[in-house]
């Protein structure tokens, strides 16, 4: 039976009450304003959706029906999608449909079928394509896209072309660069050349970064005609954009949100899409990203709208972002009018804000209601101003231009009141008496009121049990993936590595994963520093042995050379990695290779090299690493180079394949196994109670979560022991308090361990208590609060979802030695 009321403020209030307020809010069809564009979501910038695909079904196609299907979950109107560049881009690399001027081909890559899965489930959703990275060939030499804006158009137009003729996709928009330069004399090339190559109803969208693009367009007329939509990243709701708004362009939010995906990320993205239009009239937001398919490990772990990172297991998270979108996307259409402020939209006397769309050819209309406070209203960017909010009790008084109302239907959400927290109720409908109801609204509440009775709060049935730690052993011949495909769970971080025909056929090796990009890319973030590289795996393990064989390419430089690493991080900047060249030289070293064409040339200090008498660039190896503890042994075609060699023990990572430059070297039948006996979770204290103090202890590695160690960042900031169920507690304010394990109290200020609730997975942040950081000493086992960066102590903590461990270091930190974890076993 559905409830006509909700638990606010700590007392029953009623959820609605038929009565009217001394100042009601007016809704007036008379004020339509500017039209909907849309809610959407954006998969890559980059690799976001890397582990998806890898899916097998059912789970596969129920998280697609999450994201696209209408009514029924996040029902997107607008996907997004990064135009592969071979280059990094976030969380990994996309390929490009061209690797060089010469090459074309239109299976590479994932966005083209996430595209059309997409439109199978919502024909009327928009399309968009955005660049990141480009191919080096497209600047001819001269590290820019804009140097030759006829060449980069009409690679442009190649992926426009494929869209349509390969997949029958229109493109609705396309972009400039991400978050980088634009040029004025590029746009008006591009789309001089859209025009000509039949795509003149594609829109362009420019320049998906900052307002600066308004003082450019300003100064260029030209450049101004040839955009047609505005669109900022991050913008703040409380910036001056009166020039860009002076275009009388659409103004979107064109990337928005970066925020994990729990209530806070909910409580976020609930506010600025409501935000964005009351504020700075802004007709549509996409979030990034998409979907969070991507290892732990890599950049803005989760930061999605549905989290899906267990392809092996089946497992995924309908988070609540998803519930946060369908109370815009389950009630709206692209085409609808947003009432102006003053009509139907605004601010709440007592913080907060109310939008409403309505149907301009017919009586359908929503109105969306949100209250988020100031603890948990802060997307991860830009920072907002300080402002407050209370429960109000608020009215809305309906013009007769609104139709004959009786009752309206009601959803609602509250992303402050909880664990647990509802998320996308649905309401007996309310009642509209002398065309007013009154809505109660506490902090945290998120309502859709409206005519329509379609929404639905859609469920795909039971979701396989998360099983986090990656399978062991594994192993691929790579016989069984598409040709121009990645292999399953292989996520490229610099240059694009895909499935091909071996360059010799044998018996032994006929598909090899191979490195595809010929030449340094036009990069977003990577400018070449290090090899092309591909990471597998978790960020937790020490103890792997990876082997796999490789071929070198036909006429290769005698300083090109093929590498494994264990204990890698994203970019093998930290790691174990062996590498041989084609002259049969090896080094073993604690950072990935810098690229051979590498201006500087800067080398890593080798923990030791040497040279074989003798080696056959031309013929397949097999090259084999295994480290254990503080000892790595590595194997050349099952001959030892190296045995028990000194290396250091405080890296964990993936395992890693790559080379030191933009070489076509193939790799085949990988296997990746345990090593070592650290490979069984020891328990090593008894069970933790309340009353016991929080301490510090080597953490377990290898992807093994031990009890003493499992501990959950709570959307309330509270710091909860998962075993016991009890929360971290601070015997007082000030600096030296101890910490201990005490029963979870709502309003406990010292449970209160306030964090970046979203790059506290990334990398190492400070968690307070009041003005005072959970810290560390460097000297024993002692948990307290001090002074951030107090002398002696560490105060900053990174967290590992897969094992539920609360580090005191993301990569290794040589300074504070083996890595530690919050432990509640005795000092």
């Amino acid at each position: 039976m559905m409830d006509r009321v909700v638990v606010a403020v700590a007392v029953m209030a009623s959820v609605w009450q038929e009565v009217s307020c001394s100042d009601p809010l007016l809704v007036d069809k008379n004020g339509m304003s500017l039209t909907f564009d849309g809610i959407g979501g954006l998969s890559g910038g980059g690799a976001t959706s890397r582990l998806l695909v890898d899916y097998k079904e059912p789970q596969r196609s129920q998280i697609l029906d999450y994201l696209f299907k209408p009514n029924f979950g996040a029902s997107l109107q607008i996907l997004k999608v990064e135009i592969g560049g071979d280059s990094q881009s976030t969380d990994g690399t996309e390929s490009s449909h061209m690797h060089s001027a010469d090459d074309l081909d239109y299976h590479r890559g994932y966005e083209w079928w996430l595209m059309v899965e997409a439109k199978k489930r919502n024909p009327d959703i928009k399309l968009y394509g955005l660049a990141w990275a480009y191919p080096g060939w497209v600047g001819n030499g001269s590290g820019s896209p804009f140097t030759y804006p006829k060449l980069t158009s009409s690679y442009i137009v190649k992926w426009l072309e494929g869209a349509k003729k390969v997949y029958d996709l229109d493109i609705d928009y396309i972009g400039i660069w991400n978050e980088r330069s634009s040029s004025g004399k590029y746009v008006v090339t591009l789309r001089e050349a859209i025009n000509t190559a039949g795509f003149s109803k594609t829109l362009i969208v420019a320049k998906d970064g900052g307002a600066d693009i308004c003082n450019a367009m300003a100064s260029d007329k030209a450049y101004a005609n040839a955009v047609d939509i505005i669109g900022l990243h991050y913008p703040s709701d409380f910036s001056n954009f009166s020039l860009c708004h002076s275009f009388n362009k659409p103004f979107w939010a064109s990337e928005e949100s970066s925020s994990y995906d729990d209530a806070n990320g909910a409580a976020c993205w609930a506010r600025v899409i409501n935000s964005h239009w009351v504020l700075q009239q802004m007709t549509s937001s996409i979030m990034w990203n998409l979907v969070g398919s991507y290892y732990h490990g890599t950049n803005w772990y989760a930061s999605s709208m549905l989290t899906a990172v267990e392809p092996w297991s089946g497992n995924y998270w309908v988070a609540p972002v998803v519930w946060a979108t369908a109370h815009v996307t389950q009630f709206t259409q692209v085409g609808w009018k947003y009432l102006k402020n003053g009509a139907g939209s605004g601010q709440l006397a007592k913080g907060g804000y109310y939008a409403t769309w309505v149907d301009p050819n017919g009586k359908d209309f929503t109105i969306v209601v949100v209250k988020i406070s100031h603890e948990h209203a802060p997307c991860t960017r830009p920072g907002l101003p300080e402002f407050s909010t209370d429960a109000e009790e608020v009215t809305f008084h309906l013009d007769t231009s609104m139709g004959s109302v009786k009752s309206l239907h009601v959803w609602y959400s509250n992303f402050e009141e909880g664990p647990p927290y509802t998320t996308f109720e649905q309401k007996s409908p309310i009642d509209v008496s002398s065309n007013a109801f009154t809505l109660h609204v506490p902090v945290g509440g998120y309502y859709t009121i409206t005519t329509l009775s379609a929404g639905n709060k859609g469920s795909a049935g039971p979701i396989p049990e998360s099983q986090p730690r990656f399978p062991l052993p594994y192993s691929d011949d790579f016989e069984n993936v598409l040709e121009s495909q990645e292999a399953a769970y292989w996520a490229d971080q610099i240059a694009a590595f895909e499935v091909h025909p071996a360059s010799v056929q044998s018996a032994e090796h006929k598909n090899v994963m191979k490195q595809m990009v010929p030449e340094l890319p036009i990069g977003w973030s990577d400018h070449g520093s290090r090899g092309p590289m591909s990471v597998l795996g978790m960020r937790e393990w020490q103890d792997v042995s990876i082997t796999v064989d490789f071929l070198m390419p036909a006429n290769a430089p005698t300083s090109a050379a093929a590498c494994l690493a264990t204990r890698s991080d994203q970019m093998w900047n930290n790691g174990i990695v062996f590498c041989v060249d084609a002259t049969g030289a090896f080094n073993l070293t604690t950072a990935g290779p810098y690229l051979v064409s590498h201006k500087s040339q800067p080398t890593n200090p080798h923990m030791l090299s040497d040279r074989l008498d003798t080696f056959d660039a031309n013929s397949w190896h097999s090259l084999s690493l295994t480290t254990v503890d503080n000892k790595a042994t590595g194997m050349l075609d099952g001959r030892a180079l190296f045995t028990n060699s000194n290396i250091r023990n405080i890296d964990t990572g993936f395992v890693a394949m790559g080379t030191n430059g933009w070489f076509a070297i193939e790799f085949d039948n990988l296997k990746v196994e345990e090593a070592g006996t650290n490979w069984s979770p020891k328990e090593v204290c008894g069970a933790a109670k309340a009353g016991d103090l929080v301490t510090a202890r080597n953490c377990t590695s290898n992807g093994l979560a031990t009890m003493d160690q499992m501990f959950e960042l709570v959307p309330n900031y509270q710091l909860r022991h998962i075993p016991t169920g009890l929360c971290a507690t601070a015997s007082s304010m000030d600096a030296d308090a101890k910490i201990t394990l005490e029963t979870c109290a709502e309003g406990n200020d010292k449970q209160v361990f306030t964090n970046d609730y979203t790059n506290i997975r990334n990398h190492p942040v400070a968690v307070h208590v009041g003005g005072m950081a959970l810290s560390g000493s460097v000297k024993s086992s002692e948990i307290s609060l001090q002074k951030e960066h107090a002398s002696g102590y560490w105060t900053y903590w990174s967290y590992f979802p897969n094992t539920k461990q609360l580090r005191n270091q993301f990569t290794a930190r040589t300074d504070l030695g083996y890595p530690q974890c919050l432990s509640t076993c005795p000092q």
